[in-house]
């Protein structure tokens, strides 16, 4: 975690929005670096003040504000204007930095994901959506766009139960190829159900049928580790 947009970026995974940090120059900086955490090798973002390295990417466009005599003026006369100014415009540059290199297609699943957290996209399920990590919605906004060009399909469905369970077991009746039972080793939860309904009501295929089988498996015979007493579910 390097650069300011880097910071940013994990400052989000956190839960911490950009309006909560302050960006400004950092008395004491390594010329090599960036960012000026204590330890080079910080994971982690607290909101407040963010202290960086302008010098390093941004020289040219700061180099005169940091040294103010070389404008004629005394540090008094600007030094708590120099420090907003200095935030805003890291800002404006953080805006920038994080959309550098977007393909169409990247603006496209921002913009669904907007319209997933403002509910103006199906505000029926909006609430369910909003219980799924925030590291996992932008996944669930680019199989939302997959299947806008491609259609509904159960490959879309596993992948959507796939994001939020990676060990989650999907099986297709052979004799009934509409019904699906689907097993999550987890133990079942409100929070769990909501975040599962987002799969359900925005991936199945219209006419299948899904049972969801939580925390036990439903017995196979033949199959030893699904036939544990008060460890098998009934089907």
């Amino acid at each position: 975690m390097n650069f300011m947009w880097d910071i940013a970026l994990r400052a989000y995974e956190q839960g911490i929005g950009e309006d909560e940090l302050f960006f400004a120059q950092a008395e004491e900086y390594s010329p090599f670096f960036e960012q000026s955490f204590p330890c080079i090798n910080e994971k982690k973002v607290s909101a407040g003040v963010i202290e960086l390295n302008l010098l390093y990417r941004f020289a040219d466009i700061f180099q005169e504000l940091l040294a103010p005599e070389s404008l004629g003026l005394e540090e008094g006369e600007y030094a708590r204007f120099c420090r907003y100014f200095i935030d805003a415009v890291l800002h404006t540059i953080l805006y920038t930095d994080l959309r550098h290199g977007l393909t169409k297609r990247d603006i496209y699943i921002h913009k669904i994901l907007e319209e997933l957290r403002d509910r103006t996209f199906w505000r029926g399920t909006a609430a369910d959506f909003g219980m799924i990590e925030n590291s996992k919605q932008g996944r669930f906004a680019a199989l939302v766009l997959s299947q806008m060009e491609t259609g509904s399909s159960l490959q879309i469905f596993r992948k959507g139960v796939l994001i939020l369970y990676p060990d989650a077991m999907l099986y297709q009746i052979k004799k009934e190829p509409k019904k699906l039972l689907l097993y999550i080793r987890y133990p079942r939860t409100e929070e769990r159900e909501h975040q599962l309904q987002f799969v359900w009501d925005m991936f199945l295929p219209v006419g299948f049928e899904l049972r969801v089988f939580w925390q036990y498996h439903f017995g196979i015979i033949g199959a030893e580790g699904t036939m544990k007493l008060d460890e098998m579910a009934l089907y």
